[in-house]
């Protein structure tokens, strides 16, 4: 494997995991969360879909098909979201623990969009992916 291919994988990673997470997202029924935390977890939805969308399109530009890639993280933790919503406990308890499996899914991300910086080189949306990696982790730092 070279440098090229480990961008590749890397690159189709990190689609995957904001596919999987916007689409949960965009699904996801949060009404059950204080109107605050529903505000801040919609800006970070609408942020992540933007980041998707920024994305494909640095894909596209490499001539990158990600396939059917899937990350196991990203499924496990939106499944542990799923699991917390069914279960039948103290709604804020269900809040807080909503919440930190949220923390956990941006960490993720976050350390993706940081595992670009690996690759700089002079591309201007791969710089501008690895830009908004300060902006997600002030969105991180608005919720939590």
């Amino acid at each position: 494997m070279d440098i090229n291919a480990l961008r590749k994988k890397e690159l189709s990673n990190l689609y995957a995991i904001f596919k999987q997470s916007n689409n949960y997202f965009n699904k996801a029924a949060i009404s059950f969360l204080t109107d605050k935390n529903q505000l801040m977890l919609t800006y970070f939805i609408k942020f992540s879909g933007e980041l998707q969308e920024n994305i494909t399109l640095l894909l596209n530009d490499l001539s990158i098909n990600p396939g059917n890639t899937k990350d196991a993280i990203v499924q496990e933790i939106t499944e542990n979201l799923n699991e917390i919503i069914r279960m039948n406990i103290q709604s804020e308890v269900m809040e807080i623990g909503y919440l930190m499996s949220v923390n956990r899914l941006m960490g993720y991300q976050i350390a993706n969009l940081e595992n670009l910086s690996f690759f700089r080189n002079g591309d201007e949306k791969l710089e501008a992916l690895i830009e908004a990696t300060e902006e997600f982790k002030n969105i991180q730092q608005s919720i939590f």
